[in-house]
This record gives structure tokens, C-alpha cells and sequence, in this order.
């Protein structure tokens, strides 16, 4: 009958990485502390955490298989350096093997070389290795609990690092807000300016055109008329709070403004001119600028329909 596998498990804690390997029954123990001193190094100590026994490289078991021990299915030890196993006091040489000679006995026993007549220094290096086991898992829970609480700490300054920095970023968007409001105010300031100054030249212009045309010498009006009567007509019309500026040709009729006006502002408007002072009828709508007098630089103003 074939022997069945036996998962062999050693941790140096219980919160330490396992190292796991699968062994068979009929193997001998030696076999699987050369695993272990692959893991532990040489001189290694281990503890069944299920029977309490602890074995050592000394032992006469590892000269018996895994089953002959009692090692079946699975199997978990606690790992102990060489260095970490607790030192007891010299009692003369020791001989024997597990529960005498034939090895095998029952309860909890120490695997390695004894006598009837030192079990009790035996007894109190198991007691010793056992205490020295629960100190160390109590270290590790300790260190682990700690371990913790840095990660805690860890976690708090990346929070607080990312709340500053994202306070540090929307201080910068308000900074960058502000700062484009302010330009977008300029410009509309340096805008209405320009529109106050061409209004400033247009009626300047005009007030020269009717002195020049009211003298009595007309060589200032026929230098100044292929200037003006291009057939273009550039036209200013101040809506509320906007500003309209288009070319139109003379021959366009005052219905093409209007249309224009009403599209850009989507709503109903009236036109009148600023200089001399007129509001435009339904009638004038189907004449043409130059019949009206708009030629050159033309200033108009639109006013709401429901206004």
C-alpha cells in the first residue's frame, strides 16, 4: 500500500510567510529538516503546534518516517533560529530516544538525546522553548500592532498632503479666475473706449463736412468727397449695452441694417440717427442709405421695440 502525502507548513510567526512542502509518509524527518534548514539555516529547532513536541537536528527521529512519528496530512511547525533557542545548563551526557529506546511514546515529548534520570532538566528546556515561542508571538503581535499604527500615520499625512494640495490647486484656479475677469473688464473698457473715440472722429468729421460744404470756396469738399463716397458705409449701432459694427454697401436699404441689428441682438428693434437727430419710420426702411444721407461713417442707435 503506497504511503499518502503529509503537507509539511513552518512559520517563524504567525504573521510570517509560510514555507510549505509536500512530503511523502514513508520519508524520514531528516529529509524534511534539510528542507527546513534551507528556510532556517543549520541547527534549527521546531515546535508541532498541534502536539507540542519539538524536534531538533540531534534527535535519533530523524532516522523514523513522518508516519512512524505521527506526521499524516497536515502538519504546522513553528521555525526557530539556531541563535533564538534558549540555553539551559549543562546535566551531563544524555542518551535514549522519544518516551526510551524504541522511541514512539505518548504526550508531549522533547525529540532529542535523554535519560530517565535527567527528564526533568528535559522537561524544563521544553517548558523554556514553549515560553520562548508565546514571547516571541507576543513580540510579533506587538510589532505588528505597531506596524499598524505607522501605516495609520502614513495614511494621514497622505491625506493631509493631498487636502493641501488640493487647497493649494483651487487657490490657484480662484487666482486664475480672478485674473481672467479682471482682462476680460480691460478689454471691454479699452473697447469702449476705442468706440467713444471713433464716435469722437466721426463727429468731427462730420462737423468739417458741413463747414466745408457751407464755404463758398468748394475745392475743400472736392478733395474730401472721393474719400468718403467709396460706395462703402461703415456702420457703428449701439445696442443697450452692445456695439454693432458692419460695412454695408450705399445701395443696401435701411431694411438690411435692421435685419442685421434684430439677428445679432434677437429681439425687436427701432433705428434712429445720432446726428442730426432722427427716428426712422416704417418708410424709410424701403429706402436706400445714400437716400437717407448714410454714407461713410454712420452711427445709429437701436432701441428695444418694446421699450
Amino acid at each position: 500500500m503506497s504511503s499518502g502525502e503529509v503537507t509539511i507548513e513552518v512559520r517563524e510567526s504567525a504573521a510570517s510567510k509560510p514555507y510549505v512542502e509536500v512530503f511523502q509518509e514513508d520519508q524520514k524527518l531528516w529529509e524534511v529538516f534539510k528542507f527546513v534548514e534551507d528556510y532556517l539555516g543549520p541547527g534549527a529547532m521546531l515546535w508541532n503546534v498541534n502536539t507540542q513536541d519539538i524536534y531538533t537536528s540531534g534527535d535519533k527521529a530523524m532516522k523514523k518516517s513522518l508516519q512512524d512519528l505521527g506526521l499524516t496530512g497536515h502538519v504546522m511547525f513553528m521555525g526557530v533560529r539556531k541563535d533564538r533557542i534558549p540555553r539551559m545548563p549543562a546535566r551531563g551526557p544524555v542518551r535514549g530516544a522519544i518516551g526510551g529506546e524504541g522511541g514512539g511514546g505518548g504526550g508531549s515529548h522533547y525529540h532529542g538525546e535523554n535519560s530517565a534520570e535527567h527528564s526533568l532538566s528535559l522537561e524544563e528546556r521544553k517548558e523554556r522553548a514553549k515560553q520562548f515561542l508565546q514571547e516571541k508571538r507576543q513580540i510579533d503581535k506587538a510589532a505588528a500592532v505597531e506596524a499598524e499604527k505607522e501605516k495609520e500615520k502614513e495614511r494621514r499625512r497622505i491625506g493631509q498632503e493631498l487636502m493641501r494640495e488640493k487647497i493649494k490647486k483651487e487657490k490657484e484656479e480662484m487666482k486664475k479666475v480672478s485674473e481672467s475677469i479682471a482682462k476680460r473688464k480691460a478689454s471691454k473698457r479699452a473697447e469702449l473706449e476705442a468706440i467713444r473715440a471713433e464716435i469722437a472722429r466721426d463727429k468731427e468729421m462730420r462737423k468739417k463736412e458741413r463747414e466745408g460744404s457751407s464755404s463758398s470756396t468748394p475745392a475743400p469738399v472736392k478733395t474730401v468727397t472721393p474719400a468718403v463716397r467709396d460706395g462703402k458705409v461703415k456702420m457703428k449701432i449701439k445696442v443697450a449695452d452692445s456695439t454693432l459694427m458692419k460695412t454695408f454697401e450705399e445701395t443696401d436699404l435701411l431694411s438690411n441694417v435692421l435685419d442685421y441689428v434684430k439677428q445679432e441682438v434677437k429681439q425687436e428693434v427701432t433705428l434712429s440717427n445720432t446726428y442730426p437727430r432722427k427716428d426712422f419710420k416704417s418708410e424709410d426702411l424701403i429706402q436706400s442709405l445714400a437716400s437717407l444721407g448714410l454714407t461713410g461713417n454712420v452711427s445709429l442707435v437701436g432701441k428695444s421695440a418694446a421699450a
